[in-house]
């Protein structure tokens, strides 16, 4: 485990993220193949902010994910860390590690 140190002395960690299904639309993403990215974010960064980040990073996902901002769960896509689905908002909070693995699905996937 490798991690890098920031401009500002921070700790700064990589983690994977996987878009899946339709949801790749809304990250300027076309085609069939699957859209795997990687973030770096400052450690203590969780689940929710990697999110928010995206969300800035990817218009059209921020509408769509945080189009109510007073909104106290989030339902525009399933979350999953490190192959567990998450199903509550504390969840979220949950802070990420160095190589942790996001997947962001449809709320309702399926064939």
């Amino acid at each position: 485990m490798s991690c890098l140190v920031g401009t500002r002395g921070e700790v700064i960690i990589k983690v994977n993220i996987e878009v899946m299904s339709w949801l790749k639309e809304d990250f300027d993403h076309e085609g069939w193949d699957k859209l795997f990215l990687e973030e770096t974010v400052s450690q203590g960064t969780s689940i929710i902010d990697l999110l928010h980040l995206l969300a800035k990073k990817y218009p059209k996902f921020g509408k769509k994910a945080f189009a109510d901002p007073n909104q106290s769960f989030f339902d525009y896509c399933a979350v999953i860390s490190n192959g567990t689905f998450l199903s509550a908002l504390a969840e979220l909070n949950t802070e990420l590690k160095e190589g942790d693995n996001i997947k962001l699905s449809p709320g309702f996937y399926g064939g």
